[in-house]
C-alpha cells in the first residue's frame, strides 16, 4: 500500500514549499481579518461606544474614514496580504520564531489604528500601551514590499518585526489624503 502523502512530499519540506504554504495561510487570515472587521464595523462596535477607537479616539464613519470603492478595498487588502506574507518570512528567514494574525482584536484594532490615522492624515503615536509600527505612503507608491522594506531600513521597526516576544499581530490598511497608511499592532 502506498501513503497518500510521503514524508518528501509534505509542503513543509521545501523552501518553496514553505513559501506556497504561508501565502496560503496569509490569504486564509487576510480573509478572515477583512470579514471580522467588516463585521464589526457593521455591528458598530457591539456594546461600546461606535464612535470610539482603540484609545477612545474617534474611528470609522463617524469620524470621517470613507470606505473606498470596490478596487481601491482590493488593492489595499493586496498589501494586507503581502505585509502579512512579508512579515512571516522575514521571521522564518531570520530564526524568529513565527507570529500568527490575531483577526479578532489586534485585527480590529490596527485597522482602527489605520482609518484613524488616514482621517487625520498624520501618524500618530497610539494613546495605548502598545507595540506598534506604522508607515504611509502616496497611493501611487504603496505595496507591501514599500512597507516592509521602508520598516526595514529603521533599526527601531526592524527589531520590533523580529522581536521573539510577540507571537500575534494584526495588521490595518486604510486609504485617505492620498496615502496608504498601515499600521502592525504585537502582542505576547
Amino acid at each position: 500500500m502506498v501513503p497518500l502523502v510521503s514524508r518528501s512530499s509534505a509542503p513543509w519540506t521545501s523552501p518553496r514549499g514553505i513559501t506556497d504554504l504561508l501565502s496560503a495561510l496569509g490569504m486564509l487570515l487576510s480573509v478572515v481579518g477583512l470579514v471580522a472587521t467588516l463585521l464589526a464595523g457593521a455591528a458598530g462596535g457591539a456594546g461600546s461606544d461606535p464612535a470610539a477607537g482603540p484609545g477612545g479616539e474617534p474611528s470609522g464613519p463617524e469620524a470621517g474614514y470613507e470606505v473606498p470603492d470596490l478596487d481601491t478595498q482590493a488593492e489595499l487588502e493586496l498589501i494586507r496580504h503581502d505585509v502579512n506574507l512579508a512579515i512571516k518570512l522575514l521571521r522564518h528567514e531570520e530564526g524568529a520564531p513565527p507570529v500568527v494574525m490575531d483577526p479578532f482584536n489586534l485585527q480590529l484594532q490596527a485597522q482602527q489604528w489605520a482609518e484613524h490615522t488616514a482621517v487625520a492624515g498624520r501618524q500618530e503615536n497610539s494613546p495605548r500601551n502598545v507595540t506598534m509600527i506604522q508607515h504611509n505612503l502616496p497611493e501611487s507608491e504603496a505595496s507591501g514590499h514599500a512597507f516592509v522594506d521602508a520598516w526595514l531600513h529603521s533599526e527601531a521597526h526592524t527589531a520590533v518585526l523580529l522581536d521573539e516576544r510577540y507571537t500575534f499581530y494584526g495588521i490595518g490598511v486604510a486609504v485617505g489624503h492620498g496615502r496608504v497608511w498601515v499600521a502592525v499592532q504585537y502582542s505576547a
